[in-house]
């Protein structure tokens, strides 16, 4: 059991997407690249308060090829979609405690790129999601979602 955002974890999790992709009626051709940002809210002990952490994700043929954080820069890397929330919302889908779909629909996490792409390729947004949100048993060294607000804390 990896711990969250550790390089074994997206191993894990790259290797989760793809023990699934094989199971599927159809995958789309090419290649496209995903990046995640998620933004430090002072109640996620994994991003510090303003604060990023970012990631790369290749997905080829419907498998994803690598995932990996990156420092920010992706020069060079033409994105097709970008992912941006909140770190206790990733946190919290990760754990399997909040829906990505309803993050996205309700703007928690701003989505940019062909939505039409991600609506026909349903299947494999479906696998996609479920290997980040339950696909990978979590180690949480710091703590898991839900966290208690601050402002509960000082009560």
């Amino acid at each position: 059991m990896p711990d969250i955002y550790t390089s074994d974890w997206y191993e894990a999790v790259r290797e989760a997407i793809n023990a699934r992709v094989g199971t599927l009626k159809s995958v789309p051709d090419g290649a496209f690249v995903v990046k995640i940002e998620i933004v430090g809210d002072g109640a996620s002990p994994y991003v510090a308060a303003g604060d990023e952490r970012h990631f790369l994700i290749n997905i080829e043929q419907g498998a994803c090829a690598w995932y990996r954080e990156v420092d920010g820069d992706e020069e060079g890397i033409r994105l097709d979609y970008r992912f941006r929330g909140s770190a206790t919302v990733f946190d919290e889908v990760a754990a399997g405690l909040s829906d990505p779909i309803d993050a996205a629909l309700h703007g928690t996490v701003k989505v940019r790129g062909d939505m039409r792409f991600l609506m026909r390729q349903a299947e494999l947004v479906k696998v996609l999601l479920e290997a980040y949100a339950s696909g990978v048993e979590t180690v949480w060294p710091q703590g898991q979602p839900p966290y208690i607000a601050a402002s509960a804390i000082n009560a």
